[in-house]
């Protein structure tokens, strides 16, 4: 009986057991354990979206975005309200005076109010003209005023004015100008950005092909001395081999597992730096494949590519004319040029008309002329600031083209070796696979072990991926020129 009892506590307990893990199962929420597989492609355009770089430009630009939306609102109807009351406290009659000597008792005390209010408003018209209007009311006692007291103590006024000399700019539109220029010179950056990035993404994604494909040889390179230590140990047990070839098979075996550990640890510190570098979640997962149609299709693309090496005078000429750093220093140039006239500007006599109405009944016209007669040459010492960083301006674009035009240089030069380089793999290549034609006779044969027939296929992989990385190298330049002669679109 208490076996039977036992029983069936034990099925009991096992039930509710079962149950509370459904039920925990149940309740996790539906992604916790989805991770959603990204072809290259679309990591790519995550990467462009998403990596810290670029947010960082981007960031910049909705700041510059967000200060020309304060200014233009700057420019509509400003009001601002002041309104102070007051409460006075004192003494009436003798007391009052006698408070002057020496506080004596106090007598009757007195309490009054008073208020003061005023309304401004002002906003830009047209151009430089703008429209101002103020009301101030002030009451020094609120409890003895009448209606008709109350209008002798408001204050309003009407006000347009108008600049006449010089014709400058207002500082709202001074930084308008510097916001927008700031803003294009940004914009330019992003797009010259994101570009360099998705060939670092695709540089980066081809590096850890290759090193997966070493991996692999050196996972079989490890297989490969187990079977040797294997073979020899059984030789060794039938009194045909010795102690020294045991040994140099047991080091040979170590030194395979050492190879495949740091090939591994290398991918794998390859694979998170990649992940960071698109800024990857967590439930978010780039599977790495060899063969990639986007890849491909581009690796087409650069190979049709014409370089036109036999003008490359009139190439870099066009490479500096496109490229975004020349248009930027431009316009920084342009800048200048405004504020050296904005400077000069300051040094001139100012005229100023207005006009309007005056409460309760005063119309005027007003022209206000002001002219700096002596400032101890601080002008002219503004002037001359903005002059020298014009030059400086000027002989740093001189400086910056001379800049492009070696790298566009070394592209170019770099892209030759690479074409050079890969033919000397391919040469290298067809060579191995002769040989490896061979030995594979010679094994047939029984002239060498398979032990030795093996090593010769792992070698032969090993030049096919010396090769596959010369293609890479060559590829990932030819972009990089590509992007810098403005072959390439805003996007793949």
């Amino acid at each position: 009986m208490k076996k039977n009892t036992y029983i069936s506590i034990n099925y009991h307990l096992q039930v509710m057991i079962l149950a509370f893990c459904c039920i925990f199962i149940l309740s996790l929420p539906a992604g916790a354990s989805e991770v959603k597989e990204l072809s290259f492609k679309e990591a790519i355009q995550w990467g462009v979206e998403k990596n810290h770089d670029l947010q960082t430009i981007r960031n910049s630009i909705t700041e510059l975005e967000r200060n020309l939306k304060i200014l233009d609102a700057s420019e509509s109807l400003q009001t601002d309200l002041s309104v102070k009351p007051i409460w006075n406290f004192g003494y009436t009659g003798e007391d009052a005076e006698d408070a002057e000597e020496d506080m004596p008792e106090m007598g009757e005390k007195s309490f009054t109010t008073a208020a003061q209010v005023s309304l401004k408003s002002t906003k830009k018209l047209v151009g430089d003209i703008n429209l101002s209007s103020e009301f101030t009311w002030e009451s020094e006692n609120l409890n003895q005023g009448d209606f008709e007291e109350i209008l002798n103590q408001i204050n309003a006024n009407l006000i347009l004015e108008k600049n006449i000399y010089p014709d400058s700019w207002t500082e709202n539109e001074k930084q308008v100008y510097s916001l927008e220029n700031s803003l294009k010179r940004r914009l330019a950056e992003l797009r010259w950005e994101e570009m360099e990035k998705q060939i670092e993404f695709i540089r980066d994604y081809l590096d850890i092909i290759r090193l997966q494909e070493q991996a692999e040889i050196a996972r079989e390179r490890m297989v490969l001395a187990e079977e040797e230590l294997s073979r020899i140990r059984k030789k060794v047990e039938l009194g045909e081999g010795g102690y020294q070839q045991e040994t140099e098979a047991q080091i040979a075996l170590e030194e395979a597992k050492n190879q495949l550990f740091n090939q591994e640890k290398i991918l794998s510190r390859a694979k998170k730096q990649f992940s960071l570098f698109l800024n990857l979640p967590e439930d978010k997962m780039l599977k790495f494949e060899k063969n990639v149609d986007f890849i491909q299709g581009l690796f087409s693309r650069m190979d049709a590519m014409e370089t036109g090496y036999e003008n490359q005078k009139n190439l870099i000429e066009e490479i500096l004319e496109n490229n975004y750093q020349v248009k930027n220093s431009q316009l920084e140039k342009e800048e200048l040029v405004k504020e050296l006239g904005w400077t000069e500007d300051e040094g001139k006599p100012i005229v100023n008309l207005s006009g309007g109405y005056q409460f309760p009944a005063d119309w005027f016209v007003m022209v206000d002329f002001s002219i700096n007669l002596a400032d101890g040459g601080v002008q002219e010492l503004k002037e001359d600031q903005k002059q020298d960083n014009i030059r400086q301006k000027e002989v740093g674009i001189v400086y910056l083209k001379e800049q492009l035009k070696l790298e566009a240089e070394q592209l170019m030069d770099q892209d030759q070796y690479n074409q050079l380089t890969l033919d000397n793999q391919l040469l290298a290549l067809e060579k191995e696979e002769d040989k490896a034609e061979i030995m594979e006779k010679q094994y047939k044969q029984g002239a060498i072990s398979e032990t030795q027939w093996k090593n010769e296929i792992l070698n032969l992989k090993e030049k096919e991926i010396n090769v596959k990385q010369a293609e890479d190298e060559w590829f990932v330049n030819r972009l990089q020129l590509a992007h810098f002669i403005g072959f390439l679109q805003e996007e793949f």
